[in-house]
């Protein structure tokens, strides 16, 4: 093991981004299939579409709140990235202070 570990932040966003768009796309499902429903002119089809979407309903709300969490993580982990990368890059741009450090009997201005 190199005892390094790498993170594409970008990535990371994007995968966030896009299980956003499968929780939107999960939660237009339902309309999605009473206007399929709506456009079948035969009954019986129209009426086993209505039917496979009301059973499914159960299955894409815990779908959606499995992806939602997904995303919400996978946000979670770009931002506390994104924060401890600035927090190094401003660590190692800083001015180093005194060796005494702030009032440990270093030069003081007056």
């Amino acid at each position: 093991m190199s005892g390094r570990l790498r993170i594409d932040i970008d990535e990371v966003g994007r995968v966030s981004t896009n299980l956003a768009t499968i929780v939107r796309r999960l939660e237009s499902a339902q309309a999605d299939a009473s206007s399929l429903a709506g456009a079948i002119p035969v009954t019986e089809l129209a009426n086993a579409t209505d039917d496979f979407a009301g059973k499914w309903d159960d299955k894409r709300r815990q779908l959606i709140e499995e992806v939602t969490a997904l995303k919400e993580q996978a946000h979670a982990v770009a931002e506390a990235f994104t924060e401890i990368d600035s927090q190094l890059v401003d660590a190692l741009t800083r001015s180093p202070e005194p060796a005494g450090g702030p009032g440990r009997g270093g030069p003081q201005a007056v």
